[in-house]
C-alpha cells in the first residue's frame, strides 16, 4: 500500500487567510492561502497540489474546491498545471500560487479595490447619478486623500491606522457623520467616513456624494437606558411605547432611532426629547426614559457602575454601517488615488482582525487605561458589526443597490429621509 501526504491549514496561516479573505470569498482566501502555504515548505515546494490535496487542505467538497480554484484562476492568482501520476492516461489537474505570499496579497487588494470602485459605480447610478470611470484615470497619479473620520480617532478607526498606504493618507477628525458629510461635500477632503442615513438623507438634499464602500457592516445605534432611570428593564422596542425618548434632531442615530421606532410601530407613541449631543445627561438626569446612541454609550455606563438595557437597530432592520463617501467627481476623475486609499485599508482591515490590540497601538501608541477600552471597543465593534453575508462572499466593503434602495424608502416611509 502506498501512503500519501497532504499538508493542511493550521491556526498559524489564519492571518494570511485573513490578508486574502479582505479581498475574496472566505472560501477562495482559505484555498488560496492553502496553495501559498504549500510553496513556503521545504516538502511541497515547486509541486503543484491536486484537487484532492486542496480538498483535504482546507476541508471543503469536491464541487466547492472545482468552483474556487476555476475562480482563482480566472483572476490570474493561481495558475493551473498537471501533477505526476503513475496512472495510465492523461495527467490529472494540479495549482499553483507561486507569485509569493506579499504579491499574492497585493494583488487581491488591486483585484477588490477595482471591484470596489465598480460597484461604488453602480450603487450611484441606482442612485440616480451615473459615473462614468475614466479607463485612463485608473492609473494615474496617486495624489494625497484626504479623509475625513465620523468622529475624533478612536478604536474604531484603529484598523485605518494600521493600514499601509501606496498613496499618502492623512486622516482628520470631525463632530459627528453631518460634520464628515458636510466636509467632503465642501470639498475640504477626499473621503468622508459617514452614516448610512447620513449619506442618504444629504444625497436627498441635492449633494453630489455617493458611498465608496462600507467600513463596517452593520449599523452601531442603539436605544438604551439604565434599570434605575427605566424603572424595570428594556427588552424590545415595544417597552418605549409611551416614553420619552432622548433623540438629536438631524443625525445619524436620531434619523435610525426614528426609523427604529417607525419599524416597529411606536414612534407615534413616544415623546420625542430633543438633546443635541446630551442624549446620555437627559437620561441620567431623568429628563428622558431611554436615550439613542452607538453601541458603545451602554458599554460606558456599565462601567460606571450603572444597570444597563440596550436594543440594537441592526438586529431589527438591516441598516448598513458607517460608510466612506466621495464626491461623484472624485471617483470619475480619481480612480487611481482611491485604489490606493482601498488597498491600504484592506491591509489595515486584515491586520486589525488578527490583531485588534496592535491595530489600536497604532492609533496613537500612548497605552494606559485609554488604550485598554480602545481595543475592548474595537474587539467588539469587530465581533459584532465587520461581518456579513456580503462580506463572507465578496471582501471587505461590499455594498448592494438593494441595501441602499431598501434603506433610502425605509428612512422616507419613516418621514426621516
Amino acid at each position: 500500500m502506498r501512503v500519501r501526504e497532504f499538508p493542511v491549514l493550521g491556526d498559524e496561516d489564519e492571518r494570511a487567510v485573513e490578508a486574502f479573505a479582505a479581498g475574496l470569498d472566505r472560501e477562495a482566501a482559505r484555498v488560496l492561502a492553502y496553495l501559498v502555504g504549500r510553496e513556503d515548505t521545504d516538502r511541497f515546494s515547486g509541486e503543484a497540489a491536486s484537487r484532492l490535496a486542496v480538498r483535504v487542505g482546507v476541508d471543503l467538497g469536491r464541487g466547492r474546491v472545482s468552483d474556487v480554484l476555476a475562480t482563482l484562476t480566472d483572476s490570474g492568482l493561481v495558475t493551473e498545471t498537471t501533477v505526476e501520476s503513475e496512472a495510465p492516461g492523461r495527467p490529472p489537474k494540479g495549482w499553483r500560487a507561486d507569485a509569493g505570499h506579499d504579491r499574492t496579497v497585493e494583488r487581491v487588494r488591486a483585484l477588490h479595490s477595482e471591484a470596489l470602485l465598480d460597484r461604488a459605480a453602480s450603487v450611484a447610478a441606482s442612485l440616480g447619478d451615473d459615473v462614468g470611470v475614466d479607463a485612463g484615470a485608473r492609473s494615474g497619479t496617486l495624489d494625497p486623500v484626504a479623509v475625513g473620520l465620523n468622529w475624533e480617532p478612536n478604536g474604531l478607526h484603529a484598523p485605518l491606522f494600521a493600514g499601509r498606504y501606496d498613496v499618502d493618507v492623512s486622516f482628520t477628525g470631525r463632530r459627528g457623520s453631518r460634520a464628515a458629510l458636510s466636509a467632503v461635500a465642501d470639498g475640504d477632503v477626499d473621503v468622508a467616513l459617514t452614516g448610512a442615513a447620513t449619506l442618504l438623507r444629504a444625497h436627498a438634499d441635492g449633494h453630489d456624494v455617493i458611498p465608496l464602500a462600507l467600513y463596517y457592516q452593520r449599523a452601531m445605534v442603539v436605544l438604551y437606558t439604565t434599570r434605575e432611570t427605566f424603572g424595570g428593564p428594556l427588552r424590545s422596542v415595544e417597552d418605549v411605547r409611551g416614553r420619552r425618548v432622548a433623540m438629536p434632531a438631524g443625525s445619524e442615530t436620531g434619523a435610525l432611532g426614528r426609523l427604529f421606532l417607525s419599524q416597529a410601530g411606536v414612534v407615534d407613541d413616544v415623546t420625542v426629547v430633543r438633546a443635541d449631543g446630551e442624549e446620555r445627561e437627559a437620561l441620567l438626569d431623568g429628563d428622558a426614559d431611554v436615550a439613542t446612541g452607538v453601541f458603545t454609550d451602554p458599554l460606558e455606563l456599565e462601567a460606571a457602575g450603572h444597570d444597563v438595557d440596550s436594543v440594537l437597530v441592526a438586529d431589527h432592520f438591516p441598516v448598513p454601517g458607517p460608510a466612506f463617501v466621495v464626491r461623484r467627481e472624485t471617483l470619475r476623475d480619481r480612480p487611481a488615488a482611491l485604489r490606493g486609499f482601498l488597498e491600504g485599508a484592506m491591509a489595515g482591515w486584515s491586520a486589525a482582525k488578527v490583531d485588534p490590540a496592535a491595530a489600536v497601538d497604532a492609533l496613537d501608541g500612548r497605552g494606559g487605561e485609554r488604550d485598554a477600552a480602545e481595543r475592548r471597543k474595537l474587539a467588539q465593534a469587530l465581533d459584532r458589526f465587520a461581518d456579513s453575508d456580503a462580506v463572507e462572499k465578496n471582501g471587505w466593503g461590499w455594498h448592494s443597490v438593494e441595501t441602499w434602495q431598501r434603506l433610502r424608502i425605509a428612512l422616507d416611509q419613516a418621514d426621516a429621509l
